[in-house]
């Protein structure tokens, strides 16, 4: 069985909250310091979750 894809917990800076994969951290960093009025900032990364209602998950883990 393969591992499941691992998401880290994160807001943008009007306060919406997302679930980004790891391994975009890189590329979700680079989202975050575009200006608001670019419209590149419009849509979030494909593969990032904006957490509207309710989240759910298995196997939560806090990584130091």
């Amino acid at each position: 069985m393969s591992e499941p894809r691992r998401y880290f917990h994160d807001h943008d800076n009007s306060g919406h909250e997302y679930a980004v994969p790891v391994g975009m951290r890189v590329e979700w960093s680079a989202w975050l310091d575009l200006d608001e009025d670019d419209e590149a900032s419009w849509d979030v990364p494909d593969g990032v979750i904006r957490l509207d209602g309710t989240f759910t998950f298995t196997d939560p883990r806090c990584d130091a």
